[in-house]
């Protein structure tokens, strides 16, 4: 036995630094469960509703007191500004800070696309306004709204409801019915249907003339449904006197109809706030942290100034963690404006031209632009969101892969576009195969193989150019298309 005295290094991760990496990579609704967790945890802090000026402000000298203090976050503003204490960019045109409103006055929420209708009743009241013709009308469209359930089916007897509504006199059957096809001719198609068969006819009558097998299909709803429900095709040819190719075109035609049309409206979805925002001009883009969605909690100044050095162990602790995340929050809003501010500055061309002008980017180049770590730009681009000109999208997607091409090297994005544009333009009667659009590609200079055209195509759920060609066209297919 010995003793050996050995020396070695060793990378030690840090509270602090280890809360600091948690918050980072934490979504904006993470991180209110977060804050709302602390501050019924923690007596040290206190939140945006729990500020009292009378207590924290009471005089000048207070406030210039806790405006020297460097991490206790006293100032109403101090965790909800990221201050610009360095350059940001070479760039004068670039700037950080809260969002402002545009010199015409308009707020920046204006620039943000309006929420959908998630309720199909209440989209249906809003489309009837502007086909109702008198106040009675008005009243009878309202009660056959109301007795429309979750999944878009009438579920009451009409008579019944012109009972119910309180008009007098009484609206009679044909007056009903007249306010029911005002009702049932709102979007979604086959809302307020009274069965099955109704709710498929409704559907299918709103299909363009020229859709491929819709007579048929209106057929098969009308009067063989039961057979179509027990999948005898065999049956349904036979009775309808048509060959097995004009059956398959209408029942995929009924196929792709929703039996339940109101459902896909009501059912609850998430919406992405944006966490930064992107404005302005081409020579003038500013990225600006979203104030509305900034945490806002601060150390409790009254009692950061009561404790002393005498002052319990706990409560010291509990300052010294509610100091740490002040500080871990306005290093998290730090880190995701200079991230977001030198990801724009590499894509200016998408903001002037939309999803055709994103280029390829890696987590490396905005690693050493902004002077950290590769992992750190993975966290901070995770469930992060952004508002920028084109709509809203997640901070991660402004990552693509890069495809090269003759002289031109060009994204996996803007390619998806590209071929998105492509096939938006081509002639309905004659689609374009995946061998022509790559051809078409590579006419602009970017080189794709066939397969990376389908590949593409199917990630944006584009169908084959067997399914974009028209029923009645007979055009012969090339084997390899």
């Amino acid at each position: 036995m010995n003793m050996q005295a050995r020396v070695s290094q060793q990378i030690a991760m840090t509270p602090q630094l280890l809360q600091s990496i948690r918050l980072l990579q934490l979504s904006t609704l993470e991180l209110e469960q977060e804050l709302r967790q602390a501050l019924a945890q923690n007596v040290m802090l206190e939140g945006e509703d729990d500020v009292d000026e009378s207590v924290a402000c009471d005089d000048a000298a207070a406030r210039d007191e806790r405006q020297d203090v460097e991490v206790s976050g006293c100032d109403a503003a101090a965790t909800g500004r990221v201050e610009a204490d360095f350059d940001w960019s070479s760039r004068e045109s670039w700037s950080g800070g809260e969002p402002r409103d545009d010199e015409d006055g308009e707020p920046w929420q204006a620039r943000l696309a309006a929420p959908a209708q998630t309720d199909a009743r209440l989209a249906a009241l809003d489309q009837l306004q502007l086909v109702v013709r008198s106040e009675r009308e008005a009243a009878l469209c309202t009660a056959l709204v109301d007795a429309v359930d979750d999944n878009g089916y009438l579920t009451q007897p009409l008579d019944g409801i012109a009972a119910e509504s309180g008009l007098q006199p009484p609206p009679g059957p044909a007056e009903v019915e007249a306010a029911l096809r005002l009702v049932q001719g709102v979007e979604p198609s086959g809302f307020a249907a009274r069965d099955l068969r109704e709710c498929l006819l409704l559907q299918l009558a709103a299909q363009p003339a020229a859709t491929a097998g819709r007579e048929l299909a209106q057929r098969i709803v009308a009067a063989h449904l039961d057979q179509l429900g027990a999948h005898d095709h065999a049956g349904l040819g036979e009775a309808l006197g048509v060959d097995a190719l004009a059956l398959h075109a209408a029942l995929d035609l009924i196929l792709s109809l929703d039996p339940k049309p109101a459902r896909a409206l009501t059912a609850a979805a998430e919406a992405a706030l944006p966490d930064l925002i992107v404005s302005g001009a081409p020579g003038a883009w500013r990225v600006e942290l979203n104030a509305e969605r900034l945490p806002r909690v601060r150390v409790n100044a009254a009692y950061e100034r009561m404790l002393g050095a005498t002052a319990h162990r706990a409560m010291r602790e509990q300052l010294q963690e509610a100091r740490w995340l002040v500080r871990g929050l306005e290093m998290r809003n730090d880190t995701l404006l200079r991230a977001g501010r030198a990801i724009f500055e590499r894509q200016q061309a998408f903001l002037e031209k939309g999803e055709e002008g994103m280029v390829a980017l890696t987590l490396r180049e905005i690693a050493d632009s902004i002077g950290m770590h590769e992992s750190t730009v993975c966290r901070v681009s995770n469930n992060k969101w952004v508002a920028t000109p084109w709509g809203v999208y997640e901070l991660k997607a402004f990552f693509p892969s890069q495809i090269a091409g003759r002289g031109i090297e060009s994204s996996g994005t803007a390619v998806r576009a590209m071929i998105r544009k492509i096939i938006n333009a081509e002639n309905r009667q004659a689609p374009l195969s995946d061998g022509d659009i790559a051809a078409l590609l590579a006419r602009q200079g970017v080189e794709v193989a066939r397969r990376t055209v389908a590949k593409y195509r199917e990630a944006m759920r584009i169908p084959a150019v067997k399914d974009r060609l028209p029923k009645t066209a007979t055009r012969r297919l090339p084997m390899t298309g």
